[in-house]
């Protein structure tokens, strides 16, 4: 199993030199399942950001799917890693082919997009918090649906928004 840590970390400005902010796009079409976790009014999301750790957006949480794995069992495995919770996937809401760029690298992936639940505590803590999984440190957050639907915030990938 891998090392997972939950740490508070403050509410506008984290410590931005304890996060993981280097990061590249694989060269190759990437299968991948996230979900749509809700709190109230709110969704857990991670942040996205630039290598000066500057946040340009928020993502659900999910990852990779693995060869023989179907997309619902891939986020279920990648909600235990990532957050060391149990969860349930209750519906697909689509499926989103996303083109993009991070720093000039290309991106292609195909995405699976879920509603789910947990059905475990993990994380019942903090508004916002560092999550650590495989040696990268990223900011979370359950922020309001508000402020991506108001432009506040920008959630990717692209065309998730229209899902919710």
């Amino acid at each position: 199993m891998r090392a997972i840590a939950f740490r508070p970390c403050p509410a506008e400005n984290p410590e931005m030199e304890d996060l993981t902010t280097t990061w590249r796009p694989v060269q190759r079409l990437r299968a991948t399942a996230i979900g749509i976790l809700r709190r109230d009014d709110r969704i857990l999301v991670t942040a996205v950001t630039q290598d000066d750790g500057r946040i340009t957006g928020w993502r659900p949480p999910g990852g990779g799917i693995e060869f023989g794995e179907t997309a619902d069992q891939a986020l279920v495995r990648e909600l235990r890693e990532e957050l060391a919770a149990e969860a349930r996937v209750l519906r697909r809401l689509g499926v989103i082919e996303n083109l993009f760029s991070h720093h000039g690298t290309p991106g292609h992936e195909i995405v699976f997009a879920f509603e789910a639940e947990l059905t475990s505590p993990g994380i019942t803590g903090p508004e916002r918090f560092v999550v650590e999984d495989s040696g990268y440190r990223d900011q979370a957050a359950w922020m309001p649906l508000a402020d991506f639907r108001t432009g506040r915030a920008r959630l990717w990938p692209e065309g998730l928004l229209a899902l919710l």
